[in-house]
């Protein structure tokens, strides 16, 4: 029983009205997108990101929980407890130098975050900031 069945004329007409919509609707969403904000396409989002305020909780969780411990208690690495209490300047240059409070080199497993980065992007003075201030609140 095997039928050959083949489309009428009005299915086919209905596909072909489908598919000319379902590219005039991409089309038209695609040239749009190359027109926000003068056909920069998308400036208008990374200025909306880049203008967003750090997050310290998030910097820290992604870049030093695995070492120092989701509170900061230590593990690999040592507590944090005392860096609370360091000014900013020996933060940072513990962060992107691995240089501890009165010049110590840090050990060579904590790493020198002014060369790795912070989530794959250069280290700013913002980001290492947001970070102390996140430590010093725990």
């Amino acid at each position: 029983m095997s039928e050959d069945r083949s489309f009428s004329g009005r299915e086919i007409a209905a596909v072909l009205t489908f598919v000319v919509l379902a590219g005039a609707t991409a089309l038209v969403s695609y040239r749009s997108g190359l027109n926000v904000a003068g056909g920069s396409g998308g400036a208008e989002v990374a200025a909306a990101v880049a203008s967003a305020p750090v997050n310290g909780q998030a910097l820290y969780v992604g870049n030093c929980a695995g070492c120092h411990g989701a509170q900061a208690q230590g593990g690999v690495g040592p507590g944090l407890a005392n860096s609370a209490a360091w000014s900013e300047a020996d933060f940072q240059a513990a962060v992107l130098h691995g240089k501890g409070a009165g010049g110590r080199t840090l050990a060579p497993v904590m790493p020198r975050f002014a060369e790795a980065g912070l989530d794959g992007k250069d280290a700013t003075p913002e980001q290492i900031g947001a970070i102390h201030a996140y430590v010093k609140g725990l």
